[in-house]
């Protein structure tokens, strides 16, 4: 995960400006962001992300591209989404993407969908179900497993908002995740969360200016040291 502001509510995808994992699409609204990571402190690996989201007829999207790696191996990854369905509190999202790997003996070529759908439980909880490589084209050397994501935000007390989640895999264990932010002023929050299994803790914050976002999230591990990532929307 790149985007900083789910990183900072414990990993937590859906629901903040700059998701593209689990498209978070504004109604009505244009933009355009960019994340930098560099996980575990490794330099070398860092990650890069660039996306536009918009809307045509009425109808939501995203596209965004993704860059991970060196000159000895590196990731790319070019993806859009839409709001196929959006009414009575029910947004659905389908994805399709193109992932391409390069390393020192050559270069291999994927593609791959994902399907995301939004739901406003009631006035201050909402959910998220994500099925991220519900279909991707494998090859030889490159194996990619299909995961599930279960999110809810909670809205019930005043400046904080809880987060909570559960992610998992079709080759690992669950991953249970939970975060709260506050929110003290409309244009700055700030927030903290956990992982279970990987243990991480993570926390950052988020400032707003201005049709501007500035945001930073921290994650660490406890064997593998710090991961930073850093994100600017510019909203229009």
């Amino acid at each position: 995960m790149i985007n900083p502001n789910s990183v900072r509510i414990g990993n937590i995808s859906g629901f903040k400006a700059g998701d593209s994992m689990v498209p978070f699409i504004p109604v009505g609204s244009s933009g355009v962001g960019a994340c930098y990571m560099v996980p575990f402190g490794l330099s070398e690996l860092s990650m890069q992300e660039a996306f536009y989201y918009g809307s045509v007829k009425n109808i939501p999207f995203m596209i965004s591209g993704v860059n991970f790696g060196n000159s000895d191996y590196s990731e790319n990854t070019f993806r859009i989404s839409a709001a196929v369905y959006s009414k009575a509190g029910i947004e659905i999202f389908p994805a399709v993407k193109y992932m391409n790997m390069n390393t020192v003996l050559g270069s291999e070529s994927s593609f791959g969908f994902d399907i995301s759908a939004k739901y406003l439980l009631y006035e201050k909880l909402s959910t998220v179900l994500s099925v991220v490589n519900i279909y991707a084209y494998e090859t030889d050397n490159i194996d990619i497993p299909m995961t599930m994501i279960l999110n809810f935000e909670f809205k019930g007390v005043e400046y904080f908002n809880l987060y909570t989640g559960i992610e998992k895999d079709s080759r690992n264990e669950a991953i249970f995740k939970t975060g709260l932010e506050y929110v003290p002023f409309a244009f700055f929050s700030a927030s903290a969360g956990y992982n279970f299994d990987p243990e991480l803790i993570t926390a950052g914050f988020s400032l707003e200016y201005k049709g501007f976002m500035f945001s930073y999230g921290m994650s660490y591990h406890f064997e593998l040291d710090y991961s930073h990532s850093f994100g600017i929307v510019y909203e229009f």
